[in-house]
């Protein structure tokens, strides 16, 4: 009977635990494809979104994030319009295989000008705005600004 090298064991065990860490990474970074109203829907169901937010449209999208959103399959975009409130939430669905990079950056370019304008005045603001939330799931990106940003969040998740 020949004895199998424990080195060998050792290095299958970690083989095997790599794929099976990289299957979980790559299922978590997937998603349903989900029309836009159906998460709006789920997600205003599952928070308080509707009444702290009001739902802006393609005109706000540029205005205020920067992106056109013809060059999009659908968004959804919320915010409170009082005066000294950053909150703000945005699910952004690409046509598939779509540039999700170009979404984030605009996004994340958004944060820091917000954190440029509140920074000698607001600190709740810039705090909001230093814990903001962005993601990407399969065609999505999630943004969101708010002090319940990760329940929003997991209203997204589970919508995709």
């Amino acid at each position: 009977m020949r004895k199998t090298d424990p080195s060998f064991l050792i290095k299958a065990a970690l083989i095997a635990v790599l794929v099976v860490f990289l299957i979980i990474i790559y299922r978590n970074a997937d998603a349903k494809d989900v029309p836009m109203d159906t998460i709006k829907a789920q997600m205003l169901e599952a928070t308080d979104l509707g009444s702290r937010m009001v739902e802006q449209d393609e005109t706000d999208l540029l205005q205020f994030v920067g992106l056109n959103y013809s060059s999009y399959d659908s968004f959804m975009y919320y915010r409170n319009e009082e005066a000294l409130s950053v909150e703000e939430v945005l699910v952004v669905k690409t046509p598939e295989g779509g540039d999700l990079d170009s979404i984030q950056d605009s996004v994340e370019e958004r944060v820091s000008s917000q954190t440029t304008l509140y920074e000698g005045y607001g600190p709740e603001q810039v705090a909001l705005l230093s814990d903001a939330i962005i993601i990407t799931r399969g065609d999505y990106l999630f943004y969101c600004v708010s002090e319940n940003a990760e329940g929003y969040e997991e209203a997204f998740l589970n919508a995709v």
